[in-house]
């Protein structure tokens, strides 16, 4: 049941990135979507050969894990075994003793970031923040309203105050993508103001939405991998 739910939230998003594809580039902002019309899967990719050659692994100094997590992204993207959401994914696995596997990507459900979650998620970001040199430190959260017809939230990163949500939520899903974008943007202001030209990314997973945080070296690279898989990127 749970996994159906998740399927249903992560399609939202799938629906909202693929309609601003759609779109002319002045109605996109910022956001651009790389994914190519049609996916064909390929039964001879190793997509963990293809990261490893862009250097994604070189945080991880444990050998052992790494070889862990590179099995595990191989086995997943042929796995057929979900009638749900099919093969040819990147699934990034979880290290369930920390926030991140590889200390670049950390998963997020919008729905629990939407229903209290932004502080738990601040968190996860942390630990890979400051294995790659960043800081990242919060403080007074304020959060008005407990209905989507008048939401206001605000938090202070790095002694900068935000607006997380502010104003009535036309439905429930669209607050969600909203809380998912907020969240990014924030990330990627803290990074720049800390002269460092790092990125946060969105990568669509079945059931929630990877943060990634990348290299500009090493971002389109990993475009022309996502380009291989049935995943979705968002800047």
């Amino acid at each position: 049941m749970y996994i159906i739910i998740g399927i249903i939230l992560v399609s939202s998003l799938v629906f909202y990135l693929t309609s601003c594809k759609n779109k002319p580039k002045s109605e996109t902002s910022t956001a651009e979507i790389q994914k190519p019309q049609e996916f064909v899967f390929d039964d001879f990719l190793k997509l963990s050969d293809e990261l490893d050659k862009i250097g994604y692994f070189d945080l991880v100094s444990d050998n052992e894990k790494k070889k862990f997590i590179k099995e595990k992204i191989d086995l997943e993207y042929k796995n057929d075994d979900n009638p749900y959401i099919g093969k040819g994914w990147l699934i990034i696995p979880n290290d369930y003793s920390s926030a991140t596997a590889d200390y670049r990507a950390f998963d997020v459900s919008f729905d629990y970031l939407f229903r209290g979650g932004f502080i738990s998620y601040l968190e996860s970001a942390k630990v890979v923040f400051e294995k790659n040199g960043l800081k990242l430190e919060w403080k007074d959260e304020i959060l008005d309203g407990n209905t989507i017809d008048n939401i206001y939230h605000r938090i202070t990163v790095n002694d900068k105050e935000y607006i997380i949500y502010n104003g009535q939520a036309k439905s429930i899903g669209g607050a969600m993508y909203d809380y998912g974008l907020s969240f990014k943007n924030i990330l990627n202001d803290v990074i720049s103001r800390q002269s460092s030209q790092l990125k946060v990314i969105l990568l669509t997973q079945p059931e929630y939405v990877e943060f990634i945080l990348l290299s500009p070296d090493m971002l389109p690279k990993f475009k022309e991998i996502i380009c291989k898989t049935k995943n979705i990127i968002e800047e």
